[in-house]
């Protein structure tokens, strides 16, 4: 399990890592077909959007850099709605899978203290 002070937690990266792992049943999700991109790609650009907190336009610019694909806001807005009853169920896969990692450094702190 990765410590609270283990910089991974603050990294997406990893994150989409593990979503690129993890297997979803996207056939029983009861949502429309994507136009442009799979919809794979659109719960990776979700997570972005969730995971740092973004407004959707900086969830643009943020998925473009990351992701190398633009997606409007009013595409993460519409998938946003439709796949709120899955993300609870997708979120939790990435933390299982989170804490099976093991952390592989660690650091210490010597602050002195002086009265």
């Amino acid at each position: 399990m990765l410590k609270r002070w283990d910089t991974r937690n603050y990294d997406i990266e990893p994150i989409l890592t593990i979503f690129d792992s993890i297997s979803i049943n996207i056939k029983s999700m009861n949502i429309p077909k994507p136009r442009k991109y799979d919809i794979r790609t659109i719960i990776k650009a979700l997570i972005v959007k969730e995971f740092e907190g973004l407004s959707l336009r900086a969830a643009e610019v943020r998925v473009k850099q990351l992701l190398g694909i633009r997606t409007d806001h009013t595409v993460l807005h519409f998938w946003g709605k439709k796949l709120t009853p899955y993300m609870e169920e997708i979120v939790n896969a990435i933390l299982r899978e989170l804490h099976n990692l093991e952390y592989s450094e660690s650091f210490i702190d010597s602050t002195i203290f002086h009265e």
